[in-house]
């Protein structure tokens, strides 16, 4: 591993806006590279997915749908080569990457974007997913797993800045900009 890069992990809650403050982080810090978990899904087809009998639909939420080997595999690529700016960012972003045994153990700095069930699921509603959420989905899957991940993060993670994905976005920004600035200077 490249001593310059910087692990910044951004997970929390679907529809929390993860992907919106991983962007604006590649925004303000030059260098940054993003890598988003929901690249990595496993496709429909794939033997690895748990499925749900009383759904007949395989469950995304799980560590199983997302091909972990070929994520971790570009992680150390990026890891292994030379950055362009001292302390380049190397921000993964998705909702279970805290959850994975070996990739929580590589986070410098870790941020959690939470939201509340009705907000969750107001906003789950307008998303459209592929293959698309069937009914029953959101309350028998979603959100059970999620308050399992979380508990898991919590326990895990004591100090893990957790923030409300309700929230204003700047204000969310500016809190994890102030954050991460904070910790780059400690390291200089």
């Amino acid at each position: 591993m490249n001593g310059d890069w910087i692990v910044v992990g951004v997970s929390g809650c679907t529809n929390s806006g993860k992907t919106t403050l991983a962007d604006a982080l590649k925004e303000h810090f030059p260098g940054t590279v993003v890598i988003n978990q929901d690249y990595y899904f496993r496709s429909e087809d794939a033997k690895e997915h748990i499925v749900i009998p009383e759904l007949h639909h395989k469950n995304w939420e799980k560590l199983e749908a997302v091909d972990w080997d070929a994520m971790l595999a570009k992680l150390n690529e990026i890891l292994s080569s030379p950055t362009s700016h001292k302390n380049a960012l190397l921000i993964v972003e998705g909702h279970i990457i805290f959850n994975h045994p070996e990739l929580r153990k590589i986070f410098h700095k870790m941020y959690f974007l939470t939201l509340n069930r009705t907000e969750c699921a107001r906003r789950r509603s307008f998303r459209v997913y592929n293959p698309p959420d069937i009914p029953g989905y959101f309350d028998m899957v979603v959100w059970p797993m999620y308050e399992l991940n979380l508990k898991d993060v919590r326990d895990n993670f004591p100090n893990l800045l957790f923030l409300d994905g309700a929230d204003d976005r700047k204000k969310i920004q500016s809190i994890v900009l102030n954050d991460l600035c904070g910790y780059l200077q400690q390291i200089k």
